[in-house]
């Protein structure tokens, strides 16, 4: 019917001009009446409704979501952190290219990475974009994003990449009328989008940018990126408005300096800009690595300061018993997050910055990860509020806390204390440590109330049924919980030690020790110099290490361990010296193995493994999302691997 397309074709230009333009032409309540017509003649001649008609934005009910293979993979982006970092980045680009190369610059949206699929004009599937090569399919929820075009203003096979994101506005709101508040925009807009029920989807307010195109047939086949962003602009698409052609690396870098200052004006999040080579034939020249394009590149932003207020100053106490305290704060969005509490670090900490409850304080995130508070803001109210003194006793058990030779930390004297030992139980569940899943810090905390769990090796000591004494735990949870926890007993040796809770012995050190012996009973048997003379273990880790093994509480839990079957076998063993003298750094997301199946293979082969970059680090391999590792690497002029050259270097490829 003439109608139908009439209505359709005229709903879909308001919708592009309130959402894209976010010019409006005509009022919601004429908007909604057009719309209430076409939606009642589809009804009645359902024969006629087409996948790009605006009906079909309601969504409805899946099932679940299809893992669906990227026609084009969907590479992630190399980050850099100085302006020094960027300059060198386009020497490459020069070199490659030649002189005076045009750049497009671009904010960096903290959103969820999406791919959409065009046919003749119609949107025919929308996919996140998982590990790049995979993702999930989840085109009836992106059908509801009123920002993603359901036909296009011209005919074309094209697929675009953009971001979904949720503005800080709609966010707050969201959380005002949310039970469970969510942490940052970017985890409401990722949860939005994988709701089963697409209606849901449809009433939270995200919107798109998009940011590139792969136009297959077109009337016009763009030969630049910034000629690129321009058409799919003209087809309909959503662009980000703060985009900049620049003629060289400094015009660039004059953009991050701008948008540090001014990212803080906008309703959505960013946390750095993009900077994008605009020629398509030098892209093509400069290629890829293993898992991004040498072509781009991603500028971080100094991580966000913001002030707050100091409500209280809590105490926990650590796995090894020391009291640490901190700051609880008038909850206050910093860096994309919802942050309500940040570290004081220790009491030498409080009384250099003459913290106080009720100062107004600014906090920051280190590494854009934890918060902590940095200084005190000057008020008048400052000088009347009481000076803060360190507790005396242990929060949890009321045990005098002591200080310890070269430490700045107080400790809970008692070894006993119930939140040494929970905080213990909790770190043996850890990912680091012996990783089980289903069991986190409220159900230990039952299981310790029950006197069910005092010990690690209790946890294998229980049956199905004493998980169903828990609160709100059925049966399914408690099989989950169980099958966990017997899965665990798969774990390596070096694991296993981790998750002892050895003081000074985290990780990267267990690692190191359990590769010197075969088994268990050989590293209890060792004397303080065998410990010693392990290359990375000094006198203060080997005393204590055969301390832990000498200590008759722990040989009788390591006894039951052994009675419930544990062999306590390392399974690393080396077969080649071929790395042996080499130090490896791993960093960022591997796409064919974890970091820990890279660490097992170097250290099969002789080589070790570091949790740091130093002087002495002979190989950084880096995957996906590298870090500040990465950058230190460079600094220092430590040789970097990709994932492909690692492979290659150990011969797997």
């Amino acid at each position: 019917m003439e109608r139908i397309d009439f209505l359709r074709e005229e709903l879909n230009k308001y919708a592009y001009n309130y959402y894209v333009l976010d010019n409006p032409l005509i009022s919601d309540f004429e908007y909604d009446k057009l719309f209430s017509e076409l939606k009642a003649l589809e009804e009645k001649y359902p024969e006629l409704v087409t996948p790009d008609s605006p009906t079909q934005r309601v969504g409805g009910i899946s099932t679940g979501f299809e893992e669906v293979k990227h026609k084009y993979r969907l590479y992630s982006l190399d980050n850099t952190y100085s302006y020094d970092e960027l300059r060198k980045w386009y020497e490459r680009v020069e070199k490659e290219c030649g002189k005076n190369i045009e750049l497009v610059c671009e904010l960096k949206i903290d959103g969820l990475a999406i791919a959409l699929t065009y046919k003749d004009g119609i949107f025919v599937k929308g996919a996140t974009r998982g590990d790049g090569i995979v993702g999930e399919e989840i085109t009836q929820n992106l059908k509801t994003v009123k920002a993603i075009p359901l036909r296009l203003f011209e005919k074309a096979d094209i697929e675009v990449r953009g971001e979904i994101y949720m503005p800080v506005s709609s966010f707050e709101k969201l959380n005002k009328e949310s039970e469970k508040p969510f942490a940052n925009p970017r985890n409401a807009a990722a949860g939005s989008l994988r709701q089963l029920d697409s209606t849901i989807t449809a009433k939270r307010d995200l919107s798109m940018f998009t940011y590139t195109a792969i136009v297959e047939k077109a009337d016009f086949i763009p030969q630049s990126h910034w000629d690129s962003l321009q058409y799919i602009k003209k087809l309909g698409f959503k662009t980000n408005p703060n985009i900049r052609l620049v003629k060289d690396i400094e015009g660039a870098i004059d953009f991050c300096k701008e948008w540090a200052e001014k990212r803080f004006t906008l309703d959505y999040a960013t946390d750095g800009a993009v900077i994008k080579v605009n020629s398509f034939a030098c892209q093509k020249e400069m290629g890829f690595t293993s898992r991004a394009p040498k072509w781009a590149t991603a500028f971080k932003f100094p991580p966000e300061e913001i002030s707050t207020k100091l409500l209280d100053i809590e105490i926990g106490v650590g796995k090894t018993g020391a009291v640490t305290p901190v700051a609880i704060l008038e909850p206050v969005l910093l860096a994309g997050s919802t942050v309500s509490r940040a570290s004081l670090h220790n009491f030498d900490e409080i009384k250099r910055l003459d913290v106080r409850i009720g100062d107004r304080v600014l906090i920051k995130k280190a590494a854009e990860i934890i918060p902590k508070v940095i200084k005190v803001m000057e008020s008048l109210e400052h000088g009347s509020l009481p000076v803060y003194e360190p507790p005396k006793t242990c929060p949890e058990c009321s045990s005098p806390l002591e200080t310890r030779e070269g430490e700045v930390n107080l400790y809970c004297s008692n070894e006993k204390c119930p939140s040494v030992i929970k905080a213990k139980l909790e770190y043996w569940v850890s990912k680091e440590a012996m990783d089980i899943d289903f069991i986190g810090p409220s159900v230990i905390s039952q299981l310790y109330s029950l006197n069910l769990v005092k010990s690690p090796v209790d946890f294998y000591k229980l049956k199905e049924e004493d998980f169903l004494k828990l609160d709100l735990v059925k049966e399914k949870s408690a099989s989950n919980m169980y099958n966990s926890i017997q899965e665990s007993r798969k774990r390596p040796f070096a694991r296993f030690v981790t998750a002892l809770s050895i003081r000074h012995v985290g990780k990267e050190t267990a690692d190191i020790i359990t590769s010197e012996f075969t088994g268990l009973e050989a590293l209890m048997n060792a004397t303080k110099e065998d410990l010693a003379g392990i290359e990375g273990v000094g006198e203060k880790i080997a005393q204590s290490v055969y301390e832990f093994f000498k200590t008759p509480e722990n040989i009788k839990m390591l006894d039951e361990f052994k009675a419930l079957g544990f062999t306590f076998e390392n399974a690393i063993r080396i077969r080649t010296d071929e790395l042996s003298g080499k130090t490896f750094v791993l960093t960022g997301t591997l796409q064919t193995m974890t970091r820990d199946e890279a660490g097992e293979k170097i250290k099969a082969r002789g080589g070790k493994t570091s949790s740091s970059v130093s002087k002495k680090t002979s190989f950084v391999v880096a995957g996906d999302n590298p870090g500040s590792k990465l950058d230190k690497a460079q600094n220092l002029g430590v040789i970097i691997l990709d994932e492909d050259e690692f492979l290659k270097m150990i011969g797997e490829k």
